[in-house]
């Protein structure tokens, strides 16, 4: 006759066969995440690769491009000069309703614009 095993052998063998089959599957995800790529078929098709070049027209832009001293940096600016030209600009070009030349405060108030002195 045969000697019967003992409980814990057969425990100890399932223990064993299922330690390698979660082993087994751990690794099999292990190497599939690797080698699978992350990246879309879109993705790759906005990807470029960096070629090296250097325009030459970038360069010569980046030479005549005009560099400020450091009394030109700490000078208040002042705008003044600008708005008052864009002021002059938009008076001289008055709307006309039905072909007749308005006076600024009639242009304001007949198109709906806002009126001068007020910011709003």
């Amino acid at each position: 006759m045969k000697a019967e095993r003992t409980t814990s052998s057969y425990v100890l063998t399932m223990g064993v066969l299922g330690l390698l089959v979660v082993g087994s599957f751990v690794a099999y995800q292990v190497y599939a995440a690797v080698v699978k790529s992350q990246i879309t078929t879109e993705q790759k098709k906005a990807i470029k690769p960096l070629d090296g070049k250097i325009e030459e027209e970038a360069v010569s832009n980046l030479k005549e491009r005009r560099q400020f001293g450091a009394a030109e940096l700490n000078q208040k600016l002042s705008f003044d000069v600008v708005v008052e030209e864009e002021i002059e600009t938009i008076n001289e070009t008055v709307a006309t309703v039905s072909g007749e030349t308005l006076e600024s405060s009639q242009e304001a108030s007949e198109t709906g614009k806002v009126e001068e002195g007020n910011e709003n």
